[in-house]
């Protein structure tokens, strides 16, 4: 699934800030990897049945810790914010009850956190639009067809410049959520070891300043 800025396949090659982070994990490895692009209900049936070894970026559940292998170490934060057209009535409080009667622009099969994810199991918000990507949803926003979209806001703002949209849209209120992501691994008895080799190196990447740098990369890109 393409993920801009955190990952993009163009032509023949993988770009974006997970794919720096994971190329520099896997190197310092010494395991060669090779990235496949799969709509995400798809990767997700390919890890569950041990058809690919590992897939990112994934938030953490009950449910897919019994058919995934997941590292100590997240692979990255994110920050899930509301994107509103500029003039917006609709305004997040910081309470999603002040949402619950507006058109909210979602990728199906998607975890936006915890939080919200509860309050889509109890009914809180009467109108989710499921859309197959991200680009779609923010296309519907700014032709008026939805009242906001929860996103993460580097994916959102990376989205919106380009389709030359950045200009028309703010983020209303505080994050919904600050979420961690994970790379993960299929449970095959094989990836264990590759698991415990995989946390100790982000780990020395985290001391050595590694992941500040490749972060501070992305966000000067996107200011």
């Amino acid at each position: 699934m393409q993920y801009p800025p955190y990952m993009q396949q163009t032509g023949a090659t993988a770009q974006g800030l997970t794919i720096d982070i994971v190329n520099e994990i896997f190197s310092r490895m010494n395991q060669p990897i090779q990235y496949r692009f799969f709509p995400w209900a798809r990767s997700l049936y390919l890890i569950e049945n041990k058809q690919v070894d590992g897939l990112f970026t994934i938030k953490k559940t009950d449910e897919r810790e019994q058919t995934m292998l997941f590292p100590k170490h997240p692979l990255v934060t994110q920050d899930y914010v509301f994107f509103v057209l500029k003039g917006s009535n609709v305004e997040f409080d910081g309470d999603y009850a002040s949402l619950a009667n507006a058109s909210i622009g979602v990728v199906n099969k998607t975890s936006y956190g915890n939080r919200f994810d509860t309050a889509v199991k109890d009914n809180t918000f009467k109108h989710l639009d499921m859309a197959v990507s991200y680009e779609l949803t923010f296309k519907k926003l700014l032709a008026g067809r939805m009242d906001t979209v929860i996103c993460s806001r580097l994916v959102g703002i990376h989205i919106l410049k380009q389709l030359n949209g950045l200009d028309r849209v703010t983020i209303s209120g505080p994050p919904s959520e600050t979420a961690v992501s994970y790379l993960v691994f299929s449970r095959k008895p094989e990836n264990i070891p590759l698991v415990e080799q995989f946390d100790k190196i982000v780990a020395e990447m985290e001391q050595d300043g590694t992941m500040a740098a490749i972060l501070k990369k992305y966000d000067h890109q996107l200011n």
